[in-house]
Formats: C-alpha cells, structure tokens, sequence
C-alpha cells in the first residue's frame, strides 16, 4: 500500500494542522460558518485560512528581524561595565529568535499543507488496475479532506454542503467510480462483504427500511467511519457500533470491487 503514501501524509497533516500551528488555536481548519448556500465552503475556509497565515508569517519574519538587530547591538556592548546583564540579554535574545524561527516553520509547513488541499486529487499512474485495497485507501485519504464540512440534505459537493450518500457519490466520483446518490441504491448496486473483512474504504450501511439502508457512510479503519451524519452536524469520525446501536446496521459493500482489475 505505499502508493497512497504521499497523499496519506498529506491529509494528515492538513488534518492535524490545529495541532502544529498556533494559527490553529482557535479550532479546526474547516469550521463551519451558518448562513446560505456556500457559507460552509471548504475552499474558501482554506484560502481565509491561508490568508491568515501568511499574514501572521510576516508578522514572525518582522519579529525575527527585530531581534537579530538587538541581539547584534546587544553583542556589541557585551564588553560594558555589566557584562553579566549584557549575557542574560543575548541569551535572551537567542531564545527569542530560535522561537521565531519554530513559529515561523510551523505557519510555513501549514501554508504549503492547506495550497495542497486546494490541488485536484492527482492519481498515479495504472490506477485504475490497482488493488481494492489501495483504491479504499485513496476513498478515504480522500474524505478526510472534507472533515468539517456541513450536512445539507441532497448537498453532494463541498461548496453547499453533504448528505450521507451525497458525500460517498462525490468521494467516489473522485476516483472514477460513479455511484448513485442514495444510500438504498448504492447498497443494492455495491458488492456486498462481511463486516469481518472490512476495509478503510468500504462503505457502511445503517438504518433498516422498506426500501434499504437510509444511511451510509465510508469505513476508515479500528471501527470507525467517516460521515456526513444529520442536519445541524458536520462530515466527521463516528465509531461504527455507536452507530449500529443508535438506529441499526443493514451491511457493508466494497465499490473498489468495481474498478479495481
């Protein structure tokens, strides 16, 4: 599975941006702002929070300016009639500007992570004769990009917002696989597995009606799914027995099945 090496590192540092950035103190990346339609829009969050970033970044380059300028000045009067001040200035100042320099790789690393969630999901090469197991792997690498963004019944894009089975039609048609944007009709158009051999990727049925499962959502691994959940919420992690639980699982299918040579 070391194809989707380069695209895994990717998501996660994008999605763990809050944790390597003070940028991010305030919350996730994509929070969800109420409002109409786009209010929600992935690509936008990005650029604002791209926006931010580069501000804040010349903001440290000032600071870093700053404080080799003192600490040049402060080495020059080292020599004074209290040099034990003059040292605890310099080492001050060097600690200053090794701050400055951390501050700065994080906002630059979390610059260039978020202008990569803006670039089109790029595949490699014989693609579409890979394994099952690696066109999952690239499904869910896939949705975890859209962590974050609001539920809006029939919504199947970024832009407005994601139902259940909106979310899964747009991952999926990522990758090539067009699927139809019902939660019934993916199950009954999917080849079906058995929850013991499920892989990130798969989908995951819930929610038992006449006419097939109302809700879907894609297997991510340790029993946890991915899902754009109910009006009011946001795509997020949900473990797949709390689901079951709350209103029943129906199955699960591989759609990989259907491109994979």
């Amino acid at each position: 599975m070391g194809v989707v090496r380069p695209i895994c590192l990717a998501v996660l540092l994008l999605c763990c941006l809050a944790a390597t950035g003070e940028a991010f103190a305030g919350g996730p990346v994509f929070a969800v702002v109420p409002g109409g339609a786009g209010a929600g829009s992935l690509r936008q969050a990005i650029l604002d929070r791209v926006g931010a970033d580069r501000r804040a970044l010349q903001a440290v380059h000032s600071a870093q300016r700053r404080d080799a300028a003192s600490l040049n000045r402060a080495q020059a009067n080292s020599n004074g009639v209290d040099p034990f001040a003059a040292e605890d200035e310099v080492a001050r100042l060097r600690s200053a500007l090794a701050a400055d320099a951390l501050r700065a790789d994080r906002l630059e690393r979390s610059i260039r992570g978020l202008e990569l969630a803006l670039e089109p999901v790029a595949l490699p090469v014989g693609f579409a004769s890979a394994p099952s197991s690696t066109v999952g792997a690239y499904a869910v690498t896939i949705a975890e990009r859209y962590l974050g963004v609001r539920y809006l019944w029939g919504g199947n894009n970024p832009d407005e917002g994601f139902d259940c089975s909106g979310f899964v039609e747009f991952v999926y048609a990522q990758l090539g696989l067009q699927l139809p944007h019902y939660a019934a009709s993916q199950y009954a158009t999917t080849p079906h597995i058995d929850a013991a051999y499920l892989e990130p990727g798969d989908l995951v049925f819930f929610e038992p009606r006449a006419d097939g499962p109302g809700h879907v959502g894609i297997y991510v691994g340790g029993g946890v799914f991915i899902e754009a959940p109910h009006t009011g919420d946001v795509v997020k992690f949900e473990p797949v027995a709390a689901e079951a639980s709350l209103i029943g699982y129906v199955g699960a299918s591989r759609p990989a099945l259907l491109t994979a040579g």
